[in-house]
């Protein structure tokens, strides 16, 4: 404050006044300046006094919503490393802050995770990140005038879980077995690269690394008698080697060849002339085991009977009626006449109330088709004509008893051992007797594989499995399929119209002989086809094949038609045409084709017992789907696969649909692997449906 003299003073000496500063005129001091309430100070005089006071007068309070300052981007951390997530933020106070895991508010804060949070940040940690820490995580800012929210995924990598389940040992010989495990059920947010195979021997006593391979079984050589082994695998992805699975069970080497533990041997089992019993049930004399498969007509089962040790299949075939049971004794009686090396054999059987149980000989190495994929397998033609050998071995003695397979097929040709090159061709439920029966018209079978004579409901006789054999030597040699369309309509109509051809890159390396043995079996006249016999003197299965040049074929398009195949599968053992499209469209592709227009005409109007009284048991052993597992959320690094996985049993009537609904980014794919057939992602309104909802989330 700066005082000035008082007028009113008279004690003042003239001096004094002198001395004094002359005054400052009220006007002056009384209009404050620009500069001075900018400031927030006004001069005022009282009298001749300055007075210097300050401005009681604020400005008023922004209305400011919450602003992210800082906030990170998507993160993925190696497991056990420590994770920071911290947001910046500014606005008017105050600001509450909530952070969220998948939407949903972080209630707890225990354990490695904490929460920090001030009048200007927040930061979450998670000292020790692990695989459940996953996930997508939000923070939100609100105060009186509005909410911000930011989010980012969190992936935690790591390395792979151990193999589920203990390895298995199979197809046990002097010195060599196969053994196969499954995947890890985590992959550590990378794709496995390989699997790491140890192995343990009583000798030794210590583990070993065996060998290092990138499928799921190994053949394994040079085992030692009169020693006991046990395996276990790793997994392996660019973070690291997993964890070990559990060890297999223990197996002992013996000196000469005998039947393995898990499987059985070349040997051929005796032939038997089965007859179904009644009187037993099948656990009285075998043990259940665990379930091999499953498909329309019932479940597969692993069968340990108890008299001799040996492993068999139990197939468990769904029969309520007189008529349905009767369907399945006679594939046992035509069994029963197909006593070859070649051809599965079935030992025993059994009826109960709702089903009958036919054991049949255990085939251990899988179908035809998944075997030369392996990375152990080399494909070159010479060994597809070794193949061809033995189908049609199978099917000329199947012909020299009077009886046609009809369905013929890739899954139904069958691999004895995983190590091996010898095949059995198996289910003769569709099987005819042709002796006796006059002429036989069918419409049933696999449209890719069917002959023209079935779709056009002609007479069929044995030229209709040598239609199915040039179908199967037509993609063992190229990997493509001759009449496969986009669907089951134009399959039909390239079937009917014999449209087919040698024109891929596949086919260059293909010899000539092999190219004439396809042609001559995929004939749309039927007399004009190759029976067994004159395909043993054909030039390409007659040839030396141990003078043949070893070229390699390629997989690829094998690998891409069986994955193809996977996804088109119906999870039905058969399925009969006249359920995959309607009567109609029967008759049109007939008609469209040049085939005579009646040709159909029986379909719509001759009354074939036999045919209806099939489709008839197959309608009432039908049962609504049921999901027994759900698809779960996954969360996985940006650029691997994200695999959703669903299991549907059960069937519906009339034609079955699965349907999918789903969001997903251009370069998703669906895959429908043993599922009601067709498959279809739009949407059909009919009733008793059920629908397997997927969707895929981005978090931004």
């Amino acid at each position: 404050m700066v005082l000035v003299d008082d007028p009113t003073d008279t004690n003042s000496t003239a001096a004094d006044k002198k001395s004094k500063k002359p005054s400052i005129p009220t006007s002056e001091i009384c209009a404050p300046s620009e500069a001075s309430l900018q400031t927030g100070l006004v001069f005022q005089t009282c009298g001749e006094a300055r007075i210097k006071k300050p401005n009681t007068k604020t400005p008023p309070k922004q209305a400011i919503p919450p602003q992210i300052v800082q906030f990170p981007d998507d993160m993925k951390i190696l497991a056990g490393q420590k994770v920071e997530i911290l947001c910046k933020f500014g606005g008017a106070p105050p600001i509450k802050c909530i952070w969220l895991k998948f939407r949903k508010p972080i209630q707890e804060v225990k354990g490695d995770l904490t929460i920090e949070t001030t009048e200007s940040n927040s930061k979450l940690t998670i000292a020790d990140s692990q695989q459940e820490h996953c996930g997508c995580y939000t923070v939100e800012l609100r105060n009186n005038y509005g909410v911000r929210q930011a989010a980012l995924n969190l992936t935690v990598v790591d390395k792979p879980d151990p193999p589920a389940r203990v390895p298995a040992a199979s197809d046990i010989r002097r010195s060599t077995l196969t053994l196969s495990w499954y995947g890890p059920t985590y992959d550590g947010g990378s794709a496995v690269q390989s699997y790491n195979l140890e192995i343990w021997n009583s000798v030794d006593n210590e583990w070993k690394d065996l060998v290092s391979c990138n499928s799921t079984f190994y053949n394994v050589h040079n085992l030692l008698g009169q020693r006991q082994y046990k395996f276990r695998v790793r997994a392996v992805n660019i973070y690291g080697i997993g964890e070990p699975s559990a060890e297999s069970e223990p197996v002992t080497m013996l000196e000469e060849d005998v039947e393995g533990k898990w499987g059985s041997s070349d040997k051929e089992p005796d032939y038997r002339d089965v007859t179904v019993r009644t009187d037993v049930k099948v656990k009285d004399l075998y043990d259940v085991e665990e379930r091999l498969g499953t498909g329309k007509f019932g479940q597969v089962f692993k069968l340990l009977e108890k008299a001799t040790k040996k492993h068999w299949a139990g197939k468990f075939i769904k029969a309520y009626s007189a008529k349905e049971k009767d369907n399945v004794r006679q594939e046992i009686a035509i069994m029963n006449s197909l006593h070859h090396p070649k051809l599965v054999q079935c030992i025993d059987a059994f009826e109960g109330k709702s089903d009958i149980v036919m054991v049949l000989e255990m085939i251990s190495g899988g179908e035809l088709f998944e075997r030369i994929i392996d990375e152990d397998f080399e494909l070159t033609e010479r060994e597809v004509i070794r193949y061809m050998l033995q189908i049609v071995d199978g099917v000329h003695y199947i012909h020299k008893q009077g009886i046609v397979h009809l369905d013929l097929k890739p899954e139904n040709i069958m691999c004895v051992n995983k190590t091996g090159s010898t095949i059995k061709l198996i289910d003769f439920g569709l099987a005819r007797r042709l002796e006796n029966s006059g002429t036989l018209k069918v419409l049933f079978g696999t449209p890719e594989f069917v002959a023209p004579e079935v779709i056009n409901y002609e007479a069929i006789s044995y030229p209709t499995d040598m239609w199915s054999i040039g179908v199967i030597c037509y993609i063992l040699v190229s990997g493509l399929s001759p009449f496969m369309g986009d669907n089951d309509n134009e399959t039909l109509s390239n079937v009917t119209s014999a449209t087919w051809d040698f024109e891929d890159d596949a086919f260059d390396e293909i010899s000539d002989h092999a190219k004439d043995f396809i042609t001559m079996l995929l004939k749309k006249d039927m007399k004009a086809r190759l029976t067994c016999d004159r395909c043993y003197e054909h030039p390409w299965l007659k040839q030396d094949t141990g003078k043949m040049e070893a070229k390699k074929l390629s997989k690829e398009r094998m690998k891409k038609y069986i994955l193809r195949r996977k996804w088109q599968k119906t999870g039905h053992a058969v399925r009969a045409i006249g359920r995959l499209s309607s009567m109609a469209m029967l008759a049109g592709v007939s008609a469209k084709k040049g085939s005579p227009t009646e040709a159909a005409a029986p379909i719509r109007s001759q009354k074939d017992n036999q045919f209806l009284e099939f489709l008839e048991s197959e309608e009432r052993t039908q049962v609504k789907p049921t999901f027994s597992s759900m698809i779960k959320d996954v969360e996985v690094v940006e650029g691997s696969a994200a695999r959703f996985d669903c299991k549907i049993e059960g069937n519906v009537s009339q034609t079955p649909h699965l349907h999918i609904h789903a969001t997903w980014p251009p370069n998703l794919h669906i895959h429908a692997s043993q599922v009601l057939y067709p498959f279809i992602c739009h949407e059909v309104h009919k009733p008793n449906k059920r629908k397997a909802n997927m969707v895929l989330r981005q978090h931004t």
